[in-house]
């Protein structure tokens, strides 16, 4: 790595950036700037606080405070049985909270509490006032019961006459309607007859309005401005407010909303009473039936208790279950005439009959069930070979229903006798029953059942009991609220708060302002005058180049053998006098070399980046030089970018490349200008290896050359910024120029350049300003010298040439230093 590679790298390694402090004089720059602005905003601020508090509304705000018992209707009834439960407890304040803001009570208080179906307001200019009962001026009838249809529409109101007549204006659609009418006779509006009436002496010059509000409209005005909260927990204490643009109407309001809550809260406790009470009637019927189901149970049980466990009892036991065995036989064999009846009734085969009647003990029937279907085989033989209608079919087939009856009957009359037969037993079995019972101390089932029996009486004169209590309680139900604190509305508004608003007012005035500041600080990247240089850097200021605005330049010109008295010539001699003086004190640093820097100097000019103008301040200072007497020398060492050729109209088909590279000679090169001692050498070809270039041994041979034929060797170099052959070039220079342009070079670029002045490698750099509009420091433009200062940090030089006659006030308090504030002083580094 070449020396200056390395140079190069530690000054970006060590690169002290100030870009991340703040910078107060810019700051105090750019607030002076924009105090204008800062004011108006204020002052819109305040304006915008006036109109506000001037056209919005006045909204006032009700409260109450109810505090809720501690124990719910829930916990009364629970509390009749015995019943403990935390639970019920829980929610309480957030239920009583529902119950207030339910749609119930909103129909409550629409339906019978207040009425709210008109709006009243007196109109203004700027806002309307709401007038509530005694404030409303003048009163509505209804002859015929009825409001007008027309919900929800305002009607203006204007009296006229001492109050004797009037004029009311409303609106259907897009169409304004008009009534006139007169004081206390009937008019008709919405399809419904309307008085009104003045209650006392009216000014004619007020004008009111007022609004049929739909049932809807008012359930929504209600929700809309009715808030609940808890106040105190421990307290069990409710918050409850009502917004309204009148105060009474506030007021009012709210101790509807307090009445309707005492209502449905008795109600609601009433209703859980009701329905105590209907469960208790429930679990009574559920009691009872229970009881009649037992004592059916008790009755069966009697007939059908199995005794085989107590054979040892003694003969009673074996005789019931011999009875027992006969009633089961004798109940089969009903069961078989039942079901053979059935067969009868249904018209059933007579095979199938008959194969059932075998099963039965008594011989008669089945003896007659054969003979029927002997009949039976007949009826069919003789309904095959004859027709349906002859003697003998006609007779078989009565022969065959009769016998058939017969059959039926005969089986009923045989159930009839085992039903005696099965009742005389079933009363046997009972009386021995009754008697085993006896003997052994009765049934232990019975018992159970009995017990049972006692239990359900027992419940149900308890229940009996709990209903005349929740009765007797339902008959003494009260509320479960009580208003602590009544309702009661501020004389002073909510809205608009006059101080909260004023207050708002400067903290938005203010903080827009701030951004305001923020935002031109931030935008506010580039350098933009000679003190905002100077805050900036601690280089030598070599002077000013004022903005070029004859013509509009694409490339750079030598203008200053144009127009020698010119502004811009002037400038560029500040500089040239300026350099001089640098010039002197660095020889007398440096007595070794005086006599070789009196013969000839090596000047380069560099910036950051291109179009900063460099070209353009090189040329016009090599320009000026050349003006004075000095065989001068421009030399285009910017190989990658070269301009100098454009600036004095010349080729560049030769040129330094060229001589680096031994192809050509200096005088083979050197081109003529306008200026009789100014001659320079273009870039020539643009080579592939510039740097190399520049750090080879030609190089330092071609200045030396230089050096042997001219006063002032002038080379313009690349941007530092982008490429390090303007570093390279800078080390040969007696006099680095480092050149800056007014709303172009960015901050950072000021830092580039203090870097490589703090650096100590580059002796007698300085910096040029150019490009600085009329209004940074130029104004006339007058004619003169600077003069030269020193200061501990180094050198110093004056910066006025004649060119601060014109400067404004503001400029003026900003760049003069003895009026600094103290605390900039504390915190420059």
């Amino acid at each position: 790595m070449s020396d200056f590679e390395k140079e190069w790298e530690d000054l970006e390694n060590n690169e002290e950036s100030s870009t991340n402090d703040i910078d107060f004089d810019k700051l105090e720059f750019v607030v002076k700037k924009n105090i204008i602005w800062v004011i108006l905003l204020l002052i819109l601020s305040g304006v915008a606080s006036y109109l506000y508090i001037r056209w919005t509304p006045e909204i006032y705000q009700a409260n109450t405070l109810n505090q809720v018992k501690l124990t719910s209707s829930s916990q009364e009834f629970a509390e009749k049985f015995g019943i403990t439960n935390s639970s019920l407890e829980e929610g309480k304040l957030e239920s009583e909270m529902a119950l207030i803001t339910s749609g119930v009570m909103y129909e409550r208080i629409v339906d019978s509490l207040i009425d709210l179906s008109v709006e009243y307001y007196s109109v203004g200019d700027v806002r309307d006032s709401e007038l509530f009962e005694d404030g409303v001026p003048f009163t509505l009838t209804y002859p015929s019961g009825k409001q007008p249809a027309l919900k929800n529409t305002p009607f203006y109101l204007q009296f006229s006459n001492g109050g004797k007549e009037y004029v009311i204006t409303y609106k259907v659609g897009q169409t304004e309607k008009e009534i006139k009418g007169r004081s206390g006779e009937i008019i008709i509006l919405g399809g419904q007859s309307l008085i009104i009436t003045p209650k006392n002496k009216i000014l004619e010059t007020n004008k009111y309005s007022f609004t049929f509000n739909s049932k809807a409209s008012i359930i929504g005005f209600l929700k809309r401005n009715l808030s609940v909260m808890i106040y105190d927990p421990k307290a069990k204490t409710i918050q409850i407010s009502f917004t309204a643009r009148n105060r009474k109407k506030a007021e009012r309001v709210l101790e509807a909303i307090n009445k309707a809550y005492s209502q449905l809260s008795r109600e609601g406790k009433a209703l859980v009473y009701e329905r105590a009470l209907e469960f208790l009637y429930s679990q009574i019927d559920i009691t009872k039936d229970s009881l009649n189901n037992l004592e059916t149970k008790m009755r069966e049980m009697s007939f059908n208790k199995d005794l085989s466990s107590y054979m040892e009892a003694g003969p009673i036991v074996g005789n019931i279950q011999e009875l027992e065995k006969s009633l089961n036989s004798l109940k089969s064999e009903k069961k078989k005439y039942q079901k053979l009846r059935t067969l009868l009734q249904a018209d059933s085969s007579i095979v199938y009959i008959q194969a059932y009647a075998t099963i039965l003990t008594d011989g008669s029937i089945s003896s007659s069930l054969d003979e029927l279907a002997k009949l039976e085989t007949e009826a069919l033989r003789i309904r095959e070979s004859y027709t349906s209608n002859t003697v003998a079919s006609n007779s078989t087939l009565e022969l065959y229903k009769k016998l058939r009856y017969e059959v039926a009957e005969s089986i009923r009359f045989a159930e009839q006798f085992l039903d005696e037969n099965i009742n005389d037993l079933q009363r046997e079995i009972s009386k021995l029953r009754a008697v085993f019972f006896q003997n052994i101390g009765g049934d232990p089932d019975l018992k159970k059942i009995e017990k049972r029996v006692s239990i359900y009486t027992d419940i149900s004169d308890l229940l009996t009991n709990k209903l005349i209590e929740v009765s007797m309680a339902q008959a003494s139900t009260i509320e479960s609220s009580t208003v602590i604190d009544a309702p009661r509305a501020g004389t002073a508004p909510i809205s608009p708060r006059k101080m909260i608003a004023i207050a708002i007012a400067i903290a938005v005035g203010i903080f827009l302002s701030v951004l305001l500041i923020v935002i031109n600080y931030l935008l506010m990247d580039k350098i933009n005058g000679l003190k905002h240089l100077e805050r900036r850097t601690n280089m030598p200021i070599l002077g000013l180049i004022p903005k070029y605005e004859k013509e509009e330049m694409s490339v750079s010109k030598l203008v200053v053998s144009t127009d020698p008295k010119s502004t811009m010539s002037e400038a560029f001699r500040s500089i040239r006098t300026n350099l001089d003086f640098m010039v002197s004190d660095f020889l007398d640093d440096n007595p070794e070399e005086e006599k070789e820097q009196k013969t000839s100097k090596v000047i380069s000019v560099t910036s950051t980046i291109s179009g900063e103008g460099k070209t353009f301040v090189a040329s016009n200072l090599a320009g000026i030089i050349a003006m004075s007497d000095k065989k001068v020398i421009m030399v285009d060492l910017d190989l990658r970018k070269p301009k100098v050729h454009l600036a004095m109209g010349g080729s560049n088909t030769i040129g330094a490349s060229s001589i680096l590279v031994g192809q050509n000679t200096i005088e083979d090169c050197m081109q003529e200008t306008d200026i009789p001692n100014l001659k320079y050498i273009s870039a020539g070809p643009i080579p592939p290896n510039p740097s190399e270039l520049i750090l080879s041994n030609n190089f330092k041979r071609f200045i030396k050359q230089l050096k042997e034929k001219f006063d002032v060797i002038m080379l313009d170099s690349p941007p530092v910024g982008l490429v390090t052959d303007g570093m390279i070039v800078m080390r040969h220079a007696d006099n680095p120029i480092y050149v800056v342009r007014a709303d172009y070079s960015k901050q950072s670029f000021i830092d580039n350049a203090n870097n490589l002045y703090k650096s100590g490698k580059f002796k007698n750099i300085s910096i040029v300003l150019n490009s600085v509009p009329d209004r940074r420091s130029y104004g006339g433009y007058g004619y003169g010298y600077g003069t030269m200062t020193y200061s501990s940090q180094g050198y110093g030089y004056g910066y006025t040439y004649g060119y601060d006659s014109d400067l404004t006030e503001e400029d003026v308090a900003y760049f003069d230093d003895k009026k600094k504030p103290f605390w900039k002083k504390w915190f420059k580094k």
